[in-house]
């Protein structure tokens, strides 16, 4: 099973731009570092994107990667697999960056 992605979890996009999501709820944490669920991930920034002239800025879809079992304040938690659009390309997960909880 995928791991499950908390705040501390590496996410880019295609060119290189950090994808900076913040949980909107500390109910549970791996590590101290709190779970991300799919609002999160709908309202994440992409920071530092090189493409121009229209760089990535905003998360817009999520197209694989959201539990189907564990829920988190109501969203889906977002898993190691999860991907998506950005608003001038694709986005994806480098690093889980924790081992200790997973899902389907």
């Amino acid at each position: 099973m995928p791991a499950v992605l908390t705040e501390s979890s590496a996410l880019q996009c295609a060119h290189g731009g950090k994808v900076a999501a913040t949980a909107g709820s500390r109910a549970l944490t791996v590590g101290g570092s709190p779970v991300l669920v799919r609002d999160d991930l709908l309202a994440a920034v992409v920071v530092n994107c090189p493409q121009r002239p229209q760089p990535c800025l905003t998360v817009q879809t999520i197209t694989a990667g959201l539990s189907g079992v564990l829920r988190v304040g109501g969203g889906p938690a977002v898993l190691a697999t999860a991907q998506g659009a950005t608003n001038a390309g694709t986005w994806s997960v480098l690093d889980a960056a924790q081992t200790r909880l997973e899902a389907a």
